[in-house]
C-alpha cells in the first residue's frame, strides 16, 4: 500500500539524476535566470553572469560544430545552464531529456587536477560537450526506435559503455581541442607513470566510476584519455568516432568487446594490455632518464597514501600542520613532529588544503567550504586552537581561501574568489577590517599568497588568459603586481626561504612538478627537486635548512622533509614551451536575452512501452514524464490498462523546486485484484518538504502532506473507505560514508513522524500515529568495520477498537499513511507482517565488517566488485494493543553476506544474502536476500 510502482519511480530517478550532480535545488531562490541563445544553443544564467553567459553562447556554438562534424551526427538544440552556486569547478552533461550541460561559473586556478589551461570556458564545454555528441549518438534500429519512442533512456547505446570510454573520450576532446587538457598534463602523466614503476597499472577493468582506491574517480579520465590517444595514435585519430558511431547502433548494451573488434581488429582486453606493456616501458625509460640525473634523497612522515598535503612548519620549526585524506576517514587536519613522531588529528574539515600558523604558533587559519544560505556552498576561513582543537569562524559568505598569516600576527591574505575570477584580499586574525588588494581584469585566477619574512612583499600564483600561471610579487600596500616569472609552464604554491632572499614554488617546466628555488635579487632560477613522482605543496623550515612537501608515489600523496641548501643547487633548465597556440574566441553573443522560460523544456521528450506480467492482473502501459533545464519542474507520468481487471489505470508525479520548500504532487487511480471481486483506489498526495539545516556534514527537513485517499470494494461485498489525513516529519542525519565504507561508519539519523487522520479531513478513521526512528553509526575494532544500532516505536491514539495500526514481522515495506499494518521495522527470522497492533517497538544491532575490497571488474563486462562484506545480527520487537509485556518481545539473530557493485559502469548497487532464526513465537529458520543493507 502507498508505494509507487517501480517503473513510475525509475522514470522520476531518470529525470532527476542530472538534479543531484548539478545541485539542481540548491539554485537558491533570489537568482533570476535569464537565457540568451544562437541557432544552436541556449545559455541559462543568473544576475552577474552576463557576458561569460554571451561568450558561452558562441564558443558552445563553435565547439559543437565542431564536435559534429569530427563525429558525423548532428544533436540538436543544446541548454546550457551556467550558475555560480559552488566554489568547487565542474561541469556536467546529460543527453536526458534533452541535449543539456550544467557548468559552474568559478574557474580552477591551476594547481589541481585540470592543470593549467588556456580559458576556462573553453576546456569545460569541449569536454561536456563531447559527452553530449558521444552519448546523443543513435544509428540503425536504435536511431529508428528514436523516431517512435523519442528520447527513452534505452535507446542510448553509448552511455552503457565503461567509465573510461565515456570520461575518457571527453579529455581526449579536451586535449585536443585546447592548448592544454589533462592529457597533456604533466602531472596526470605522473599517475601513470608511478602506477606502472610500482607494478600498480590500472586495468580496463578497474578505470570505471566504482573504483573506491586512489585514484579512484580520476582513473576513468586519466587512463580512459592516454589509452584512446595510443589507439589513436596507432590507428589513425578517426579511429575514435568509428568506435562511437559502430557502437551506437548496438540495440543490445554492453557489447563493448565486439565493437572493438570490428572497429579496431582486437578487444578492448588485448587493446589495453597493449598499451599497457607499452606504456609501462615508456615510463620505464623515462625513469631512467630522470634518475639518471640524481634523484632526491627525502624522508616519508606518513606513508598511507591518497592525499596528505599542504603541510606547513610551525614557527618553531617541531611540528608539521598538513591535511589529511585517505580511504576510511573524514578529511582533517593533522598534527606531525618534524621527525615523524607524535602524529595526531587535531580537527576535521570539509574540504580545502590551505592552512597557515599565527606566529606564535597557538592557531592555525584555514579555509574549508560550506553550504551557505541553504543553497549555495562557499570557502569561508576559520582558525582552530592548537592546544584544544577549538575552532572558530572567521567570515561568512566571503569565498575565501588560501590564506597565511603575516609576521606581525594582525593581518591575513587570502584569496577572495567571485563568479569570473579571483583576487588578492587582506583581513584581520580576528576576521576584521577587510580590504581588496588587488583588481584584476575578469578571469584571472590567484593562488597560494604568501608573505615575506618581512612583511614588505606577498608572492603568490596568478593565471591570466591564455594560460601564463606564473609566480608574481604583490606590494601589500598598493597591491601593484611585478612577475617572478613569465612562461606557460605551470608555476604554483610559492613560499619565501626565511631570510627572503628566495622563493620556493612547484613547476612542471621539465615534464615532472619538481620544486625550484627563484632567487629574489636578480631572478636565477635553481632546481630544488628531481623526483620520479612529483613534488608539491612547500614549505621551508624556520631554521632554513629542511623542506616539508607532498610527495607522490602510486599510493598517492604523502608528507616528505628533505634538507634544503639554497646554495649547493643547480641552476634550472630552460623551459620549453611545447603546448599549442590557443584558440581565438569567438564574439559574445550579441542578441538580446530573455527572462528563463521553462515551458517548452518541460514537455514529453519520449513514451515508453512497458508489460507487468507477474502479478494477478497482467498490465499494459506506458510511461514518460518531462524536466526543465533548472530542474525546478520534474514530472512523470503513467498509464496502464489490466486485462484481469478489465480497467485503465494511471500515476502522475510533479515536483516543483523552485523556492525554499520543495512542494510535490502525486495522484494514482488503480485496481487490484482481491479474492471477492476487485478493490479500485484513488489517492492525491501533495507535499511540502523544507530545508531547516543543510551543511556538509549534517542536514535536517521538516515536511507536511496532505493525502485524501478512497478505496471502493466492487463483488460480493461492496463497500468504500475514505481516508483524509495530515502527515508532518522531521528528519536529521549526520552519517558518514567513505570509500572503504562497507555501512556508514560515523552520525546517527533521526526521524519523527506524526499521521493525524480526521473526519474534518474527509476520513471515515479518525486516529493519530506517532513513530519515532533512529539509527546510530559507529566504529568498532577497526577503521572500516561498524556497529549500527536501530531503535524504533511508534503508538495509535484514539479509536480503540482500531487494533492494526502497526505491524511487525520480516523488512520495513510501507509508508506512515498506511493506516492499516503500517511496517517500519526489521525482525528477520519471522513471516512478513507476522505481529500487528497499535503499538510497536523494534531493535536492532548489526556488526559490519568487511571480508576483502576487491575493486576489480572483469575486463569490460558491465560489473563491477567494490567490497565484500559480512554481519552478524541480533532483532527484537513486538507489536501489541493491550498491556506491553517483556516476555512477549520476539527475539532473532543471524549472518548474512553482501557485496556493494557497480552496475552498467556507474549504477552503485548492494545486494545482501542472510540467514536468520526467530526465537519467539511464529519464529524459524528464514534465508533471505535483498538489495541494501537493513538499515
Amino acid at each position: 500500500m502507498g508505494r509507487r510502482p517501480a517503473r513510475l519511480l525509475l522514470v522520476s530517478l531518470l529525470l532527476v539524476a542530472g538534479a543531484a550532480r548539478a545541485h539542481a535545488a540548491s539554485f537558491p531562490p533570489q537568482l533570476r535566470f535569464r537565457s540568451v541563445s544562437t541557432d544552436r544553443v541556449t545559455v541559462h544564467f543568473h544576475q552577474g553572469l552576463e557576458a561569460m553567459a554571451r561568450q558561452a553562447a558562441t564558443l558552445a556554438t563553435e565547439i559543437l560544430e565542431r564536435h559534429e562534424a569530427r563525429y558525423g551526427m548532428r544533436v540538436g538544440h543544446v541548454q546550457v545552464v551556467l550558475a555560480d552556486v559552488d566554489d568547487d569547478p565542474n561541469g556536467f552533461a546529460s543527453p536526458l531529456p534533452y541535449p543539456l550541460v550544467h557548468v559552474r561559473a568559478v574557474a580552477p586556478d591551476g594547481s589541481d587536477e585540470f592543470g593549467n589551461y588556456d580559458d576556462w570556458l573553453r576546456l569545460v564545454l569541449t569536454h561536456e560537450l563531447t559527452h553530449i555528441v558521444h552519448l546523443n549518438e543513435a544509428r540503425g534500429l536504435v536511431r529508428a526506435g528514436r523516431k517512435v519512442l523519442g528520447r527513452a533512456p534505452y535507446l542510448f547505446p553509448n552511455a552503457s559503455t565503461p567509465t573510461w570510454m565515456v570520461e575518457g573520450l571527453a579529455v581526449y576532446e579536451e586535449t585536443q581541442g585546447t592548448a592544454f587538457g589533462r592529457g597533456r598534463n604533466p602531472d596526470v602523466r605522473m599517475v601513470m607513470r608511478m602506477a606502472a614503476l610500482e607494478e600498480d597499472f590500472i586495468g580496463e577493468d578497474q578505470a570505471v566510476s566504482g573504483l573506491d582506491r586512489w585514484p579512484a574517480g580520476e582513473a576513468a579520465y586519466f587512463f580512459g584519455e592516454a589509452f584512446l590517444a595510443d589507439l589513436a595514435q596507432r590507428l589513425g585519430p578517426d579511429v575514435l568516432p568509428e568506435l562511437a558511431r559502430v557502437h551506437s547502433g548496438r540495440v543490445i548494451p554492453f557489447l563493448d568487446e565486439l565493437t572493438a573488434r570490428k572497429v579496431t581488429g582486437a578487444g578492448f582486453h588485448q587493446r589495453w594490455q597493449d598499451w599497457s606493456l607499452a606504456a609501462r616501458e615508456s615510463f620505464a625509460r623515462e625513469a631512467r632518464a630522470i634518475s639518471a640525473r640524481g634523484l632526491t634523497a627525502s624522508r616519508a612522515l606518513t606513508t598511507r597514501g591518497y592525499r596528505q598535503v599542504g603541510p606547513r612548519f610551525s614557527p618553531d620549526g617541531g611540528w608539521i600542520a598538513f591535511t589529511d585524506r585517505d580511504l576510511t576517514h573524514f578529511r582533517s587536519i593533522h598534527l606531525i613532529r618534524a621527525d615523524g613522531t607524535g602524529e595526531r588529528e587535531l580537527v576535521k574539515r570539509n574540504g580545502g588544503a590551505g592552512l597557515a600558523w599565527t606566529p606564535d604558533g597557538s592557531r592555525i587559519v584555514f579555509e574549508e567550504p560550506e553550504v551557505y544560505q541553504t543553497f549555495a556552498v562557499r570557502s569561508d576561513l576559520r582558525v582552530v586552537e592548537v592546544a584544544t582543537g577549538r575552532t572558530r569562524r572567521l567570515t561568512r559568505g566571503l569565498r575565501a581561501r588560501d590564506p597565511d598569516v603575516a609576521h606581525d600576527g594582525r593581518t591575513m591574505v587570502f584569496v577572495r574568489q567571485r563568479g569570473d575570477g579571483s583576487d588578492l584580499a587582506l583581513i584581520g586574525v580576528d576576521g576584521s577590517g577587510l580590504r581588496d588588494l588587488t583588481r584584476s581584469e575578469p578571469g584571472t585566477q590567484w593562488g597560494s599568497p604568501r608573505w615575506s619574512p618581512a612583511g614588505d612583499a606577498l608572492v603568490a600564483s596568478r593565471w591570466r588568459e591564455g594560460g601564463w600561471l606564473d609566480i608574481v610579487r604583490v606590494d601589500p600596500v598598493t597591491g601593484a603586481v611585478s612577475e617572478l616569472t613569465h612562461d606557460r609552464a605551470k608555476d604554483v604554491e610559492p613560499t619565501w626561504t626565511p631570510d627572503g632572499a628566495y622563493v620556493v614554488f612547484r613547476s612542471d617546466r621539465d615534464g615532472v612538478s619538481n620544486l625550484y628555488a627563484l632567487r629574489v635579487a636578480d631572478r636565477a632560477l635553481r632546481q630544488v627537486s628531481n623526483v620520479l613522482g612529483g613534488a608539491f605543496t612547500p614549505d621551508v623550515a624556520p631554521d632554513g635548512r629542511q623542506l616539508t612537501f607532498a610527495s607522490y608515489s602510486a599510493r598517492g600523496y604523502d608528507v616528505h622533509v628533505m634538507a634544503f641548501d639554497a646554495a649547493t643547487l643547480s641552476p634550472a633548465a630552460p623551459f620549453e614551451d611545447s603546448y599549442p597556440e590557443p584558440r581565438p574566441l569567438p564574439p559574445p553573443a550579441s542578441i538580446a536575452d530573455r527572462p528563463y522560460r521553462p515551458g517548452g523544456l518541460v514537455l514529453p521528450r519520449f513514451w515508453t512501452p512497458y508489460a507487468d506480467v507477474f502479478g494477478k492482473d497482467k498490465k499494459l502501459g506506458a510511461v514518460t514524464g518531462g524536466a526543465d533545464a533548472l530542474f525546478r519542474h520534474v514530472w512523470a507520468a503513467d498509464l496502464h490498462y489490466g486485462t484481469g481487471t478489465d480497467r485503465l489505470g494511471a500515476q502522475v508525479y510533479y515536483l516543483y523546486d523552485r523556492f525554499r520548500p520543495t512542494f510535490s504532487l502525486s495522484a494514482e487511480d488503480k485496481t487490484d485484484l482481491v479474492t471477492d471481486g476487485r478493490t479500485r483506489t484513488r489517492e492525491v498526495t501533495l507535499r511540502a518538504t523544507l530545508p531547516v539545516l543543510r551543511t556538509l556534514r549534517a542536514s535536517s527537513n521538516v515536511s507536511l502532506a496532505w493525502r485524501r485517499r478512497r478505496e471502493t470494494m466492487e463483488g460480493l461485498m461492496p463497500g468504500r473507505l475514505d481516508l483524509g489525513g495530515l502527515e508532518t516529519s522531521w528528519t536529521l542525519g549526520t552519517a558518514k560514508v567513505y570509500p572503504y565504507s562497507i555501512s556508514p561508519v560515523e552520525g546517527y539519523r533521526l526521524r519523527l513522524d506524526y499521521l493525524k487522520e480526521a473526519r474534518g479531513l474527509g476520513s471515515d478513521v479518525a486516529l493519530d500515529k506517532l513513530v519515532a526512528d533512529g539509527r546510530l553509526y559507529a566504529r568498532a575494532f577497526r577503521a572500516d568495520d561498524a556497529i549500527a544500532a536501530h531503535l524504533a516505536a511508534g503508538t495509535t491514539i484514539g479509536r480503540p477498537s482500531f487494533q492494526h495500526s502497526f505491524a511487525l514481522g520480516g523488512f520495513a515495506d510501507s509508508v506512515l499513511f498506511d493506516v492499516v499494518g503500517t511496517n517500519h521495522s526489521v525482525l528477520r527470522g519471522y513471516p512478513d507482517n507476522a505481529f500487528t497492533g497499535r503499538r510497536f517497538v523494534n531493535a536492532n544491532v548489526e556488526y559490519r565488517f568487511p571480508l576483502a575490497h576487491p575493486q576489480h571488474g572483469f575486463r569490460v563486462a558491465p560489473v563491477f566488485v567494490r567490497h565484500v562484506h559480512a554481519t552478524v545480527f541480533a532483532d527484537v520487537g513486538e507489536a501489541w494493543s493491550d498491556a506491553f509485556r517483556w516476555g512477549d518481545l520476539q527475539p532473532a539473530a543471524g549472518v548474512a553476506v553482501g557485496t556493494d557493485l557497480t552496475l552498467s559502469h556507474v549504477l552503485p548497487f548492494t545486494i545482501v544474502a542472510g540467514v536468520a532464526r526467530g526465537f519467539g513465537d511464529k519464529g524459524r529458520t528464514r534465508a533471505y536476500v535483498r538489495a541494501g543493507l537493513a538499515f
